[in-house]
């Protein structure tokens, strides 16, 4: 551990180090202190001016950076010894382009852990349960005794700074969206355990076609050498069998997991499960304390999270389902009882039409603004009149209005669930700022006398 910071001090100390894309989640900052802390010059810039930064810019109060906001200049780019992309930042950025040809390296975080790290990593991607997975497979790891850290794309870890701690006998739980993935294919390396939870359409936004969005996921497998493990989803058996694949695959499906929950709902939940107790024999995990460890785990925020109940009324954040297929999850976990459904946001361009097959259970439908909304509108309209709300752009509004609507429903329990099928930019941050301010509205609600 501490030979690898060594060497790592001995490499960038007093080198020039670029950070492309601070951002909000914690993974921004915690590489610029790391290069701080190894002795380099770093430099740190974002298209977002101070003030939407700020929550981060004060994370690095007191230590030696220069901030460039709102904004990239080309000289940043031209002048560094090495250049961080943010993980949403794209390859093709003109300044980013320009600094590759002229020979500049530019590097991820994850796959620059990934090629330093002395710990077995196990890396999980996916569409959905990407982080429903990583946690149960961490939880279940450390509930066995095992020296594990939680690592990847999850708010407020800095994976980079595992470098200082980690150690050969660790095993490193590591999430991993496609983006960052895009950084393990240009390094050609993969996790020792991938785990490939499903594939739908997302991102669309940003990916031209699905194609290039599922190559990116492949990462997590297609580097893998004889001793390693690929965990899949039995979904993406053809997929994976076109390819030229190395380790060891065991696939799984939710019948695989036979037992019941304690807290969690929903055939998507059973998945995960049977994804987790795969990596469980894998890493030599007693079985049956394994079962008891994912049987018992509690779910995460903003994830088909219970808030609250009152009035006959239980209020459900999932916040991060920002595509249809988690929203269409969601209704089939509380569908067999009413749901008021909050749904609404910004468009990811994906394919919307399953959707409206499970709207058909819901018994209201409150809309929130943004590009999503306006694409579905008309034909919510069409199908759905006698359901739909205006559409709200204050969450508060809509959030009181749902509650009227569940709570009108009489003595029958009926659940206000805010899985919105789409991003959240029209009003927040991000999913998570969006999930924290309706948990505080709905907290207020629960605690009013009325």
């Amino acid at each position: 551990m501490g030979s690898i910071i060594e060497s790592l001090k001995s490499k960038y100390s007093g080198k020039k180090v670029l950070v492309v894309g601070l951002g909000l989640q914690g993974g921004g900052a915690g590489v610029a202190k790391f290069f701080v802390d190894l002795g380099a010059i770093v430099t740190v810039t974002d298209k977002k001016d101070e003030k939407a930064l700020e929550f981060s810019i004060n994370q690095l109060a007191n230590l030696q950076i220069n901030f460039h906001l709102g904004g990239h200049i080309l000289e940043d780019f031209l002048q560094a010894d090495v250049i961080f992309k943010g993980p949403v930042v794209s390859w093709s950025l003109p300044e980013i382009v320009e600094a590759e040809k002229q020979g500049i390296p530019v590097e991820m975080e994850l796959s620059f852990f990934a090629e330093h790290c002395p710990a077995k990593i196990i890396g999980v991607t996916g569409t959905r349960g990407k982080s429903t997975t990583t946690y149960m497979i961490y939880t279940l790891l450390k509930e066995n005794g095992y020296s594990v850290h939680l690592s990847g794309s999850i708010p407020g870890v800095s994976t980079i700074a595992l470098l200082k701690a980690a150690e050969s006998k660790d095993w490193i739980v590591m999430e991993l969206p496609s983006w960052p993935l895009s950084g393990f294919h240009r390094k050609k390396i993969s996790p020792h355990i991938g785990v490939f939870t499903n594939m739908y359409p997302d991102h669309l936004n940003f990916y031209s076609k699905m194609d290039e969005y599922l190559w990116d996921k492949k990462a997590v497998y297609l580097y893998q050498t004889q001793k390693d493990h690929l965990v899949a989803n039995r979904q993406l058996e053809a997929i994976i069998q076109k390819d030229q694949i190395r380790s060891k695959i065991t696939y799984f499906q939710a019948l695989d997991f036979p037992y019941e929950f304690k807290y969690l709902k929903g055939e998507h939940n059973k998945e995960n499960a049977a994804a987790a107790l795969s990596v469980s024999r894998i890493a030599g995990v007693n079985e049956k304390k394994a079962i008891e460890s994912i049987s018992g785990f509690k779910g995460l925020p903003y994830r088909q999270e219970i808030v609250g109940e009152k009035d006959h009324v239980i209020f459900v954040n999932d916040t991060t389902s920002t595509t249809p297929i988690a929203t269409i999850k969601a209704i089939e976990a509380f569908g067999v009882d009413s749901i008021v459904l909050l749904l609404g946001g910004n468009s990811k361009r994906l394919p919307f039409e399953t959707l409206f097959d499970v709207l058909e259970i819901v018994k209201h439908i409150v809309l929130l603004k943004g590009s999503f909304t306006d694409e579905i509108l008309p034909l919510l309209e069409k199908r759905f009149a006698h359901k739909i709300s205006e559409v709200y752009d204050d969450l508060e509004m809509a959030v009181k209005k749902a509650y009227e609507l569940a709570k009108a429903n009489g003595p029958k329990k009926t659940y206000v669930l805010f899985s919105p099928s789409a991003t959240s930019f029209a009003m927040f941050n991000n999913e998570f700022h969006r999930g924290e301010i309706f948990n505080k509205i709905v907290r207020e609600i629960l605690n009013s006398e009325s």
